[in-house]
């Protein structure tokens, strides 16, 4: 009966409430008063009350005139602070000076000074009315919603991450929070909001004594190596299931708020400092300018066309050949740009990049002046089989988009490459490392349009990539499939990867290679084990057979390595961000690269796959097919030994 009407009254709107707080404070502002001089006279019915009546309402009106200047009826009682409690007393002394002087006035002349009003008779009511406001919140707290729907947790973290996590979901939430846990030994013992700190070795003891079963993680500014740290601990305790708050950087952004819990992913616990953007850098190819994003509705594409409308551009031109995930990326952005009231004009444009007239039109149309190319086919084990598009979309679209770009005179071009450019192995790593020179090569030849490439290793959670695959292995019951048990990738997330190419869009100058600093190498099964434990799973072995899920090798697929680079050679050079690099790299003669271009796309035209490998190799000497490194060479023609031979004399 008693949380039916709590309910109620939890359901009304603000005036209501405002209403019976009021009426609240008159009783208590009242009763104040005459406890004052019951408790001075000790008698029940004290002579300063009987003979001046009147003083009883004007408390009252007194009160909530006060208090509502004061603005205490506008706070929300569930997150009330230190500040509320403090103008209240300020509010209550008030009040009491108001009442005091009247008295003064209607007794001026009889005698005697009503001292009581004045010292006693404020902290009476201070305490009536901030004690029922504590009340109300405390049978709120306890009473409102059933102990079964909450799930006993602990919070990591006692500081102000913490703190205001604790004061997010105490109200209303799933959580029940019992205690805090935090590694710094001088706050072991204190209490915070009523809860106990305790040392994170005492959380298997708290679940069994309180039945903790969630780790509520604080650390929104935590080292991901630490956290990475603290994941591992916390899992040697058996915890099943691990939330995490926003990071620092969601936070700050308002991309999400203290109590936007989530599962732990993949991301939070890179063995690698997160890598914070230089704002003057990003916005530079941006803010208030007309930008267009090719490959806008891919992985990479669509965190880009994110990214750029934070930084408030005139005009983007989100440009695919895909017509559901430009339809996807318009719709989303739009949305957020409505969110936000900003005046971004949104452009989607079916096309391809290998279509140069369709890429002028639109440059033209909209005058943009930044392109960020990330149309690119990507998919190693697709492209060896698919070779004659791959080299079609993956070079002539990026030489057609950087001719475009130079005949509408953009500011500047950034082109989207990968570290499988390096040394390639596969046909989709050729055709990138191609691209690459052709860029470079037509650089040399057009100062005004600041040109640029940024290489990057794999993306966490980007289409095809190995976390969405691991990810539906583990939620199928496994197995988990790795290629090599020594096979290793450079990782970064979506944003960092984003965030790296407009930054590096304000720093290029002459086609030159940029990358960021990505640590070291994380091994692909450590990674498949990571991903197991993250879903509150054990690994099936021989060393534990009665596991969850089993992780099977099934040999590195045509055109991988078992070992990726970033650069060619050692050469690297910090740029003004202390994260990012510049690859120096020695270049094939300007026109060498632009002959065997030509070849190349005349090859494609003709669909001759065995002419396009030919050509090349003259410039990426170091390719070696992943047919032909097997067991299938490539048959010659006398044709081609002719067109080969023609191609070596090339300088």
């Amino acid at each position: 009966m008693g949380i039916g009407l709590l309910q109620k009254i939890k359901l009304l709107n603000r005036r209501a409430k405002m209403s019976i707080a009021m009426a609240l404070d008159m009783v208590v502002a009242s009763f104040a008063l005459w406890l004052t001089y019951a408790v001075q006279e000790l008698t029940l019915l004290p002579s300063a009350i009987t003979e001046h009546w009147w003083l009883l309402p004007l408390a009252s009106v007194a009160t909530v005139s006060v208090f509502y200047v004061f603005r205490q009826y506008h706070t929300v009682i569930r997150f009330a602070g230190s500040r509320f409690f403090l103008n209240t007393l300020i509010a209550s002394f008030l009040t009491a000076w108001i009442v005091g002087v009247a008295f003064l006035f209607e007794i001026y002349g009889s005698g005697g000074v009503p001292a009581a009003i004045f010292v006693t008779y404020p902290f009476y009511l201070m305490g009536g009315t901030a004690g029922s406001r504590l009340l109300a919140r405390r049978v709120l707290e306890i009473q409102v919603t059933p102990k079964e729907e909450k799930i006993i947790s602990v919070i990591y973290g006692s500081g102000s991450g913490g703190t205001q996590l604790f004061s997010a979901i105490r109200y209303g939430g799933i959580y029940k929070p019992v205690a805090f846990l935090d590694d710094d030994r001088s706050k072991h013992g204190q209490s915070v909001h009523g809860l106990r700190v305790y040392a994170p070795k005492k959380l298997p003891a708290l679940m069994k004594s309180s039945g903790v079963s969630t780790v509520l993680l604080a650390l929104p500014s935590t080292d991901p190596i630490r956290r990475a740290e603290i994941v591992k601990e916390l899992k040697a305790f058996g915890v099943k299931k691990i939330e995490t708050m926003p990071s620092f950087s969601e936070l700050v952004t308002k991309q999400a708020t203290f109590g936007d819990l989530r599962t732990l992913s993949i991301e939070d616990i890179l063995t690698r400092t997160e890598v914070r953007t230089d704002e003057e850098l990003a916005e530079k190819c941006v803010l208030g300018k007309s930008v267009m994003v090719t490959g806008a509705g891919g992985s990479i594409g669509s965190e880009l066309c994110r990214q750029i409308i934070k930084r408030k551009p005139k005009t983007v031109v989100l440009f695919d050949n895909a017509e559901s995930s430009l339809f996807y990326i318009e719709r989303e952005i739009n949305q957020r740009i409505s969110k936000t009231n900003d005046k971004t004009q949104v452009v989607a444009v079916l096309g391809s990049v290998t279509d140069e007239s369709r890429l002028r039109e639109i440059l033209n149309e909209y005058k943009v002046e930044s392109v960020f190319h990330a149309a690119a086919y990507k998919h190693v084990s697709m492209l060896e089989k698919n070779q004659l598009e791959g080299a079609r979309n993956n070079i002539i679209g990026t030489r057609c988009v950087f001719d475009a770009a130079a005949w509408a005179k953009c500011s500047s071009l950034v082109v989207v490459s990968t570290d499988k450019a390096v040394q390639p192995t596969s046909f989709m790593g050729a055709t990138k490392r191609f691209a690459e020179l052709v860029v470079q090569a037509k650089a040399q030849s057009n100062t005004k349009m600041k040109t640029c490439l940024v290489r990057f290793g794999n993306v966490l959670g980007s289409s095809g990539s190995v976390v969405p695959i691991f990810q539906e292995q583990i939620q199928s019951g496994g197995p988990v499939t790795v290629t090599n048990p020594e096979a290793t990738r450079y990782f970064m997330t979506i944003p960092e990867a984003s965030q790296l190419i407009l930054q590096a869009g304000a720093m290029g100058t002459e086609a030159n290679v940029f990358m960021l600093q990505m640590g070291e190498p994380i091994r692909i099964l450590d990674l498949a084990k990571r991903m197991i434990a993250l879903a509150g799973y054990t690994v099936k072995n021989e060393e534990n057979p009665k596991g969850d899920i089993e992780i099977t090798f099934k040999g590195l697929l045509p055109g991988e390595k078992l070992h990726e680079q970033l650069v060619h050679g050692d050469k690297l050079d910090a740029t003004q961000h202390k994260m990012i690099l510049v690859s120096k790299e020695e270049l094939p003669e300007q026109s060498a690269v632009l002959h065997v271009s030509s070849k190349i796309e005349e090859a494609i035209a003709n669909g001759d796959v065995e002419k396009i490998l030919v050509a090349m190799k003259q410039l990426i000497p170091d390719f070696i097919p992943s047919w032909e490194s097997v067991s299938t060479p490539i048959v010659e023609t006398p044709e081609s030994n002719q067109s080969s031979a023609k191609e070596e004399k090339i300088q």
